[in-house]
């Protein structure tokens, strides 16, 4: 349910010609690529010059600003390593090799001395460059590491939940073997209104899981009510409305990771139009987990045997839900369930 460390794999497996997250505006990666150009091109012209210009009495030759324009391009070439990582690096190995063949022109055919100190500067700075390459290659490698070990971390609590959630499935059936199925039908069902009412893949994920648990608060009614066959009566029907949502919320409620497993357990039983319980809430004040659990539940009930009756037709169950929306029913989840079992023409949903 946490799509973290499946977000993280995909920024680091993310192509270089893309913005990774965390990166400048790519305006700042063309602004550095032209400072070094520029910088690169007028020092070459100012190391040769002659000239000079005067401020007050002092005279400055043009020269002397060659090895400030060199500090701006080199300062340019590890802003792109820090800030671009991979692709600043690959950048900057190519601006770095378009000046080689210049300074060997100077210093080799035109036997040009001078051109020395550029070039153990040029070197010095490809040296500095691969060593800040090689440790974002380190940092990176951990960071994958570390998403990994946060995967393996999340599958494993998952499989701890979907364990632990099964054990207390199993728990309701052993106390109620009428209802055997009813909590893992009703979860599929509330996936498919999710996903059928356009719910995105995490929201269906938290519906399934919540619905599976809707009923562990029969955990806490007596053995001879739920065992009971036939009708319950009327003193036995408010036992249940008064204990069995509030014991499967405050069950539940000890899962802080997951809140929403306590509202569909709580609120699966308001109706509407607010003649539910436990708190008679209406509308959208119902948690929308616990309008498409309510959905889900009612047709389980009348699509399965109970031991007071046989399964329901297809045709009446459909009146039944068409005839609930709006009134016990949240019309979007209602037109839902009513799409599925259009669908569903061999009435086949139900096994």
């Amino acid at each position: 349910m946490n799509k973290r460390p499946h977000r993280e794999k995909e920024i680091l497996n993310r192509p270089l010609w893309q913005r990774q997250q965390g990166e400048p505006p790519l305006i700042g990666y063309l602004v550095l690529i032209l400072l070094y150009a520029a910088a690169s091109f007028v020092v070459s012209r100012v190391s040769r010059s002659v000239d000079v210009f005067r401020i007050g009495e002092s005279v400055i030759p043009f020269s002397a600003f060659a090895g400030v324009l060199s500090s701006l391009s080199n300062i340019c070439i590890m802003l792109l390593v820090v800030f671009y990582n991979r692709r600043g690096f690959y950048t900057d190995l190519v601006l770095m090799a378009l000046q080689l063949p210049i300074m060997f022109n100077g210093i080799i055919l035109q036997r040009n001395l001078g051109s020395l100190p550029g070039f153990f500067s040029h070197l010095f700075t490809l040296i500095a460059i691969i060593l800040l390459d090689r440790r974002n290659r380190q940092i990176e490698r951990y960071r994958r590491e570390e998403v990994e070990r946060l995967k393996e971390q999340h599958q494993a609590s998952m499989r701890l939940f979907e364990q632990t959630a099964t054990a207390l499935v199993s728990a309701i059936d052993a106390k109620d073997p009428y209802s055997h199925g009813h909590s893992l039908r009703v979860a599929e069902y509330s996936k498919k209104i999710a996903e059928t009412a356009g719910r995105d893949p995490e929201a269906c994920t938290r519906a399934y899981y919540s619905a599976l648990l809707h009923d562990v608060g029969k955990i806490g009614i007596p053995n001879h009510i739920i065992n009971k066959k036939g009708k319950l009566t009327e003193e036995e029907y408010d036992l249940i409305k008064q204990q069995h949502p509030v014991i499967g919320s405050q069950i539940l409620s000890s899962i802080r990771e997951y809140p929403f497993l306590s509202l569909g357990a709580r609120y699966h039983h308001e109706w509407y139009d607010g003649t539910g319980y436990p708190e008679g809430l209406k509308g959208k004040d119902i948690p929308e987990i616990a309008r498409i659990i309510s959905v889900a539940d009612a047709y389980d009930a009348m699509t399965s045997n109970r031991s007071y009756r046989e399964t329901i037709p297809q045709a009446q169950v459909r009146a039944e839900i068409a005839r609930g929306s709006g009134t016990q029913f949240d019309p979007e989840f209602a037109d839902a369930m009513l799409h599925l079992i259009d669908l569903d023409t061999e009435y086949r949903m139900r096994e």
